[in-house]
């Protein structure tokens, strides 16, 4: 079978069995523009295997086999992809909780005795000094 032949035989193909392609793709992976995108796939592996290696004898059986076992990969990568996600935000989060303790820990070793915001008195003598004198013109005196 010359190239030209070989070419017209895979666009006969894929041109039949798309649709079956795209629906058993979707019902696999539940996405119809992933699904797609693997019979598209499964269409440049055979313009890629077919001129070299021949038409198969079933071609819609191998084009379904090709994509199929890209579909799997694609799922296998996702649940991975998800899984190091997890695994970076349980980590993340473990140096968030890290960091929440030492501050809190910090804070337990200011003393009592400073100023706080929430007091309505100052706590030491250093907060409770008296404002400089103003001049007459509004100016202080200091």
């Amino acid at each position: 079978m010359t190239a030209g032949e070989t070419h017209r035989a895979i666009e006969a193909t894929f041109r039949i069995e798309r649709a079956r392609l795209i629906a058993g793709l979707a019902r696999m992976v539940g996405n119809i523009d992933l699904a797609e995108e693997l019979a598209q796939d499964s269409l440049v592996a055979a313009l890629a295997e077919w001129p070299r290696a021949g038409v198969p004898a079933n071609p819609g059986a191998w084009l379904m086999a090709v994509a199929k076992r890209r579909a799997l990969d694609a799922l296998r990568r996702d649940k991975m992809r998800t899984r190091k996600h997890e695994e970076i935000a349980r980590e993340q989060d473990g140096e968030v909780g890290d960091a929440a303790e030492a501050i809190e820990a910090a804070m337990a070793t200011i003393p009592a005795t400073s100023c706080s915001a929430s007091s309505s008195r100052p706590a030491t003598p250093c907060c409770r000094r008296k404002p400089a004198p103003r001049s007459p013109s509004g100016w202080s005196a200091a």
